[in-house]
């Protein structure tokens, strides 16, 4: 098992890392059929909603100007009501959208968010969340074992 503390020193390295994973299974989810997609889709929509994008919203934005910051929490908030739309109808026809904006959504913040930041910040506020998400959970998604 790799230790998160191997691949990342601070929670922007641990967010471009997860964003990695995301470009790589992502796209993967077009590929799989109906009955291990929805399971597969909810656990990265979860991952997304419940991980990734609460430590993005409460760790992160908080110390970058609002206006930059506010358009990627209102992408937030759009990627789950679209996420949990597509769980909840079953909607395989939409699952490319969701790709394509989660992952736009992704590089929009490595280009305008992640840069703006004077300094780095510690991992562990953004281990905790992510331990509130659940280890296991976590370790399928990414393959990092927590502290």
């Amino acid at each position: 098992m790799t230790k998160i503390s191997e691949i990342v020193k601070d929670t922007i390295s641990l967010l471009l890392f997860e964003h990695a994973i995301l470009r790589v299974r992502l796209p993967l989810l077009l590929k799989l059929k109906e009955d291990d997609l929805w399971k597969e889709f909810e656990l990265l929509h979860n991952f997304i909603v419940n991980s990734h994008a609460r430590v993005e919203d409460v760790v992160v934005f908080p110390l970058i100007k609002q206006e930059i910051v506010k358009p990627y929490a209102n992408d937030h908030l759009l990627i789950k009501n679209y996420g949990d739309g597509i769980l909840k109808e079953k909607r395989k026809d939409w699952v490319e959208r969701y790709v394509k904006i989660v992952l736009d959504h992704n590089k929009g913040e490595e280009i305008n968010v992640f840069p703006s930041l004077k300094e780095n910040i510690e991992l562990e506020p953004s281990i905790k969340l992510i331990k509130e998400f659940g280890n296991e959970k976590y370790y399928y998604i990414t393959g990092l074992e927590l502290p």
